[in-house]
């Protein structure tokens, strides 16, 4: 099992997107097999349930804290994908649409993961919701989701829902935006 040691590690690991290589000296190390710990392996775990073909060792080949937050990264890109491909089954959608004219050197939150037939905004979150964020979203659309593979948390403002196992039923999903379609 390789460890990652961005300090005193004898092995170089390179990586460049998709492609991992490893060397000990000048030995390339052909079979990588990273060690995880236990929070790792349930993130690995949930990244494979959503898209068990992903590839998953450049995140591994990162050490220490990058490598979590690699892999965090993504369990976001992977569900987001999902969600996308589950909402464009049924409906109209765009993906990360600028919603307002950027103002120079005012944070705004800009892109909302998908807007549906034009009317309801989803933010697809593997954690937690940024009320900042879906609240700037809430004043162009009345109507929003923000939806989780799993638990987290969630904090909405009015008219919006929190959605959480979608990975379990995503139609309830669809039944809440069929209902909002109509207003």
């Amino acid at each position: 099992m390789l460890i990652p040691d961005e300090k005193n590690g004898k092995i170089v690991v390179y990586v460049d997107n998709w492609l991992v290589k490893a060397f000990e000296g000048n030995k390339e190390i052909t079979d990588l097999q990273f060690y995880v710990d236990n929070e790792e392996r349930i993130l690995i775990n949930r990244i494979r349930e959503i898209n068990p073909s992903v590839n998953i060792l450049p995140a591994l080949a990162y050490p220490n804290k990058e490598r979590k937050i690699r892999l965090n990264q993504l369990l976001g890109k992977v569900f987001e994908d999902y969600v996308y491909s589950i909402l464009s089954r049924k409906y109209s959608v765009e993906r990360n649409k600028e919603i307002y004219s950027t103002i120079k050197g005012v944070s705004l939150h800009n892109k909302p993961d998908f807007i549906v037939e034009n009317k309801i905004a989803i933010e697809a979150k593997v954690r937690e919701s940024n009320l900042e964020q879906v609240t700037q979203y809430a004043k162009k659309f009345k109507y929003g989701a923000i939806v989780f593979p799993y638990s987290g948390k969630c904090r909405v403002p009015k008219n919006w829902i929190c959605l959480f196992y979608l990975m379990k039923d995503y139609n309830r999903l669809y039944k809440w935006i069929d209902l909002h379609l109509l207003d």
